[in-house]
């Protein structure tokens, strides 16, 4: 199942850069992505980081072997690895979400529920939700939040959603229901909360292709993004629902937008001559939010190099970094090329990228991650 793992990583020179820009007619501060420190991890089936947990000081990675799962130290040194089987004793369907908490693991099943785990594999405790689902995912996210009483995570496609059709009503769905569910296992009660924002490029009535939706808990702030749009959506906590709070556009006036059909010719839709502009990363430290991002290529450009390898599409990556009020501080914020950006973030505000290796088109039997910091 996990088999969209990045290829591993080798050798990159120190890195720093910087660029003056204005935003509302203000010059401020330079603000670079600059690295602080590395580390070389050696194992032999790869290793993509997941998350960062602060209480351990490791990092959780998957690898290339199917539900492998390997813990590093903030060294590179592998602590323990193991695979977790598809069935009998310990088994899981699948993982469709990971955690990294309290120096204790969280699966969501892809089929079973929650699962809890212990750094060498072994099932603690799980539960499993009240009704059948499947999942649509582009990557592996975080597990859970906890609001009140209740655990909220993206909300998984109930089975029923198929309607009977190839795709039914599921993908409409995705573009009508709210992001997330939450549910009391006490009650064993599910519900749904964070209305999809209809401040979004999503919510304009036609059909981008799935949102592909990801969230993230920084205190009592709700940050959501969608695939393939440059902005994100500020929900806060009002009793138990999340009110949006705050459409957060990026400023990015050349940004390329993905086109969109209505929602009767999804059918034929295609992503193949796009590659619109997206945001790979979100963070936030110490009350700012730092955005990784890409800005896309031409549609004509992306036809043409259909028929002729000798264009390049060339997407550079960028930052943009907010302050505590999610007011655009500065943006295209240079991000060198040879990097894929982690959703790991230490307590010293170091965001772990890995070297890619397709960048330099040299494989090593070993991985190579920076820890980058914000600094101006």
């Amino acid at each position: 199942m996990n088999s969209f793992f990045l290829a591993l990583a080798t050798v990159l020179s120190y890195f720093s850069c910087s660029q003056k820009n204005k935003v509302d007619s203000k010059t401020v501060d330079d603000y670079r992505l600059e690295i602080v420190d590395s580390m070389r991890i050696n194992h032999l089936a790869g290793a993509w980081i997941q998350d960062y947990d602060s209480i351990s000081k490791h990092f959780v990675a998957v690898s290339r072997i199917d539900q492998e799962l390997v813990i590093i130290d903030q060294k590179g040194l592998v602590s323990s690895f193991f695979v977790i089987p598809h069935e009998g004793p310990n088994s899981l369907a699948g993982i469709f979400s990971l955690s990294f908490k309290n120096a204790e693991l969280q699966v969501f099943d892809s089929r079973n529920g929650f699962h809890f785990l212990s750094t060498e594999g072994a099932i603690k405790y799980k539960f499993t939700l009240p009704y059948s689902y499947i999942f649509v995912k582009q990557s592996i996210g975080e597990t859970f939040y906890l609001f009140g009483k209740e655990m909220v995570y993206i909300r998984p496609e109930r089975s029923d959603s198929l309607g009977g059709g190839p795709m039914g009503g599921l993908i409409k769905y995705m573009y009508d229901l709210p992001i997330l569910e939450a549910y009391d296992t006490v009650a064993q009660k599910a519900r749904h909360l964070m209305k999809f924002p209809k401040t979004s490029l999503y919510a304009d009535g036609d059909y981008y292709f799935i949102p592909f939706p990801t969230v993230q808990k920084y205190g009592h702030r709700w940050y959501l993004h969608f695939a393939r749009e440059l902005k994100y959506f500020v929900f806060k906590e009002d009793g138990l629902d999340l009110i949006l709070d705050k459409t957060v556009d990026l400023g990015v006036n050349d940004a390329i937008l993905p086109v969109g059909v209505p929602f009767e010719a999804l059918a034929e839709y295609s992503m193949s001559d796009q590659q619109a502009a997206k945001i790979n990363q979100l963070y936030n430290f110490k009350g700012r939010t730092i955005v990784i991002y890409q800005k896309g290529v031409p549609q004509e450009r992306v036809i043409l190099s259909q028929t002729d390898p000798s264009i390049a599409l060339i997407d550079k990556t960028f930052a943009a970094v907010f302050d505590t009020e999610n007011e655009l501080i500065k943006n295209d914020i240079p991000v060198p090329e040879s990097l894929i950006f982690t959703r790991a973030i230490t307590e010293k505000g170091e965001i772990l990228a890995m070297k890619d290796q397709d960048y330099f088109g040299v494989e090593e039997d070993f991985v190579v991650y920076y820890k980058l910091k914000l600094l101006n």
